[in-house]
């Protein structure tokens, strides 16, 4: 027992050390910026239900887009919103001949939730390339441009950035920190060519290779669309791209709520279920490390702690490196604090992912 813990977590410390390795090494990425005039037309497609609390930052941000207004529609889907969401984007959107609200109320296909929302917007949409964000989101200005020149490759399929969490209070920095920390190992990964999935909030995709793949409508529904979209891209033969860099970094809000967290967190292990048995093999070497480290502090204390601080100081470093990349300032009393957050959070998520209740997204029970 004591040799086999030792050794799968002397592999999670070795997989740390790698992915560490592949930040470092990661290109800078090279954009070729291209004229007014040579600028392609975008469609960006957000699903909102129930987000009088979010929509008009959302909508503020993308009207702040850095990018030519004759080269933008932006499709709003209300996904059967109960509250004012629907009065507040009718109000804001009013003159803007770029904006549109566009109210679902009926399934196209197969698609349920924020995929049947995206579906009808996709139908609708009029450009070759298309940017997805949601109601929460406030994004960066260069988004749209500094994403667009990756599509000029045809074989480009799908383009995500990176995403982390703005508020205030410990909590919502933890949030943060956990983000920020997941975002960049997605990015170490991809740079060791092991792809896993896109990021629905922050991403874009070329509308050949969406309809190559049939549209949500054909898709087996998943809480995690993103994710589905992702993979039924890469199994029509499109690249995909994920980036790390400030330019189209956005930024969303926190969960303030402990509950709400546990269905965010549930409903991602949910939809990680769709991936492969190789990254099931890496998220439960992950998921196993503390339950691990615990049965081998018995067995072997010195071990068990030695393991524990090279894992504590690589996460560390790692997230030093990624915030850096970000052009972000690193909160050195919050990266130090991560530890406990992580090692609390992972406990409680993991309780409340096997017990028989319902996850709950958007005021929908799952």
């Amino acid at each position: 027992m004591e040799i086999a813990l030792t050794f799968l977590l002397f592999c999670f410390v070795c997989l740390q050390f790698t992915l560490f390795v592949s930040l470092l090494n990661i290109p800078k990425q090279k954009h070729i910026f291209i004229a007014n005039d040579e600028y392609p037309n975008v469609s960006i497609l957000i699903a909102a239900r129930n987000e009088e609390n979010n929509i008009i930052d959302c909508l503020k941000s993308l009207e702040l887009l850095d990018y030519p207004k004759n080269n933008i529609e932006i499709l709003i889907g209300n996904d059967q919103s109960t509250d004012e969401t629907e009065q507040l984007i009718t109000e804001f959107i009013h003159g803007k001949a770029y904006f549109k609200l566009v109210n679902i109320s009926n399934q196209m296909g197969k698609a349920k939730a924020k995929a049947n929302v995206l579906a009808h917007l996709f139908k609708l949409s009029s450009h070759d390339i298309i940017f997805i964000t949601d109601a929460d989101i406030h994004v960066n200005a260069n988004w749209v441009k500094s994403i667009v020149p990756y599509f000029k490759n045809p074989k480009t399929g799908i383009v995500s950035g990176t995403t982390i969490v703005n508020g205030k209070g410990f909590f919502a920095n933890m949030q943060s920190i956990d983000w920020l920390y997941f975002s960049g190992l997605l990015i170490a990964f991809d740079n060791l060519g092991l792809k896993s999935t896109a990021v629905g909030n922050n991403m874009a995709v070329s509308k050949k290779a969406y309809l190559a793949t049939g549209g949500y409508q054909n898709l087996d529904f998943s809480v995690t669309e993103d994710l589905a979209l992702f993979t039924a891209i890469k199994n029509q033969g499109y690249e995909s791209i994920n980036l790390l860099e400030n330019d189209n970094l956005n930024q969303s809000k926190p969960q303030y709520f402990l509950i709400n967290f546990l269905h965010q967190r549930k409903r991602w292990l949910i939809g990680a279920q769709g991936l492969n048995l190789k990254w099931k093999a890496v998220f439960m070497l992950m998921a196993m490390f503390y339950p691990m480290l615990i049965l081998l502090f018995f067995f072997n204390t010195k071990n068990a702690l030695t393991i524990w601080i090279c894992k504590v100081i690589l996460q560390f470093f790692i997230s030093i490196i990624i915030s850096i990349k970000l052009k972000k300032i690193p909160n050195v009393l919050y990266l130090t604090l991560f530890e406990i957050y992580t090692f609390i959070s992972t406990f409680i998520v993991s309780i409340f992912y096997i017990l028989p209740i319902k996850m709950i997204w958007k005021n929908r029970k799952y």
